[in-house]
């Protein structure tokens, strides 16, 4: 809407325009509009026969008139008053103005210019029929026919009527181009409320899914943490039985070594025939010789075994140990080395695992939250090699990095995977997002490691993806730990 339009709001348009090559009509119709009503004894003489003024049911207001002789000039006039914010409400057009346009040629080119102007045809002439006007000018409800010689009265009522439905007209218009408005606004208000509800449903849905599973994932931590703690201590018996075993192996062997040399002197010097031949038939029967080479290395495996096992266990045991009420100071070294230990059977046929860790300070952080970050990455990572080779058959490669970037850790986790397709990079931290078949994933692995990264620890979680060469993602944390946090720690 225009500034013009809304100024008009309390300014009623009574401006008019003359186009009539006779300037004594000009002059007739501004008496008429303009000029004082002069009384006199006819004008008396009226009021005792009808009763009344005339007059007296218009409207007292004033008008503006401007004139032109040629319809060119008139249509100058519009334009002009256009441009100044000043239209014309009404044109008074005369039919007959040689040498140039007509009436009917005026008024269409009036119309083009202002098709809500106002005509009043002024005509002393029948050589244009009613039913040609409208044919000609293709409407008519905004014309009007006044007859020469005309009345005063008929002229200004119909100055009143014409001008005063300009006005309506702009009036409903500006009314209309405010409820538009308003319409428009409001549906822009209702489509972002609608959006921040469908972003906070969203929203909503994802913290009760993270929810669900960070309480499954409590209840399996404390199940584990239980579970090592029980397993923990039959491994202890059983290495130190075997250490124990081992040592007396080895005191065994030297008694054997002995009584072999005992036996083989006896032999040599006579006389105890039977008894030797007794012991050597044992020895053949115990497979003496193949018990002394097979038994140490069957315990050193053994031993080795009951290592492994304890060493999963205390992994299982970090993994699964729970935070403090708040952030505490970690060891993210320690935390991949037990995540990459929970996580070998799901890597340990597809793929190798290179290490380079750098020298971290003990980072202020929420360990056992960034351990489910580091698992589900090493996963994915497990899963996006055993893709290219169960194609291409061979083994990968995961690769585990980490260092100091001012004040930030950095882990990168990368792949020797088929990496991301440029149409699903955007998309694969929404949660429920997963390219895996059914009953493979939930989607909510790097949408949860996201979540526990920048919206826990206000770090971030970024990756670069080569297709056809794999995928690294990179994990940055503050070494002192989330602003809030870290404060409490300072």
């Amino acid at each position: 809407m225009s500034q013009d339009l809304r100024d008009q709001r309390t300014d009623d348009n009574r401006r008019i325009l003359l186009i009539d090559d006779n300037v004594a009509i000009h002059e007739d119709i501004r008496k008429i509009l303009i000029a004082p009503p002069v009384r006199g004894a006819v004008d008396d003489l009226e009021n005792e026969l009808f009763g009344a003024d005339p007059n007296a049911d218009l409207p007292s207001v004033t008008f503006t008139i401007d004139s032109a002789t040629q319809g060119r000039e008139g249509l100058e006039c519009v334009r002009q008053a256009n441009l100044r914010g000043l239209p014309y409400a009404l044109a008074i057009v005369d039919m007959r103005m040689p040498p140039g346009w007509d009436g009917l040629e005026t008024i269409r080119h009036l119309w083009k210019e202002a098709p809500d102007l106002q005509i009043l045809i002024c005509t002393a002439y029948a050589d244009n029929p009613w039913d040609e006007v409208k044919r000609t000018l293709g409407r008519s409800d905004g014309l009007l026919i006044l007859k020469k010689p005309f009345d005063g009265i008929e002229v200004s009522q119909m100055a009143h009527a014409l001008t005063e439905k300009w006005n309506l007209a702009r009036r409903a218009r500006l009314q209309l181009e405010d409820l538009e408005t308003a319409v428009r606004i409001r549906t822009r208000c209702l489509e972002e409320a609608t959006l921040r509800l469908h972003q906070e449903i969203v929203e909503r849905e994802r913290m009760e899914v993270a929810l669900r599973l960070a309480q499954k994932l409590e209840a399996v931590g404390q199940l584990a943490a239980g579970i090592a703690h029980e397993i923990n201590t039959p491994i202890q018996f059983i290495g130190d039985s075997l250490e124990f075993l081992r040592e007396a192996c080895g005191g065994l062997a030297s008694v054997l070594t002995a009584h072999t040399r005992l036996c083989q002197a006896v032999e040599r010097a006579g006389g105890f025939e039977d008894l030797v031949g007794e012991i050597r038939r044992t020895e053949e029967a115990a497979d003496l010789a193949y018990l002394s080479e097979n038994i140490p290395p069957s315990l050193a495996r053994v031993a080795d075994g009951a290592s492994r096992v304890a060493t999963i266990v205390r992994s299982l045991k970090d993994f699964a140990h729970p935070d403090a009420t708040g952030a505490t100071a970690a060891d993210l070294n320690r935390g991949l080395e037990s995540t990459l230990v929970m996580a070998r059977s799901e890597y340990r046929d597809v793929a190798d695992v290179e290490t380079a860790f750098g020298e971290l300070p003990a980072v202020v952080c929420y360990g056992s939250d960034l351990n489910q970050v580091f698992l589900n990455l090493i996963v994915n990572a497990a899963h996006a090699i055993g893709d290219v080779v169960r194609q291409n058959e061979g083994r990968g490669t995961i690769r585990v990095r980490t260092s100091v970037d001012g004040d930030e850790a950095v882990i990168a986790i990368g792949d020797t995977g088929s990496g991301i397709p440029p149409e699903i990079q955007r998309r694969i931290f929404d949660p429920f997002f997963t390219t895996k078949g059914i009953g493979k994933g939930t989607g909510q692995g790097l949408s949860i490691a996201r979540s526990i990264v920048v919206d826990k620890h206000k770090g971030s979680l970024t990756f670069e993806t080569e297709p056809g060469r794999g995928t690294t993602f990179f994990i940055r944390v503050p070494i002192a730990g989330p602003p809030t946090e870290a404060t409490q720690v300072a």
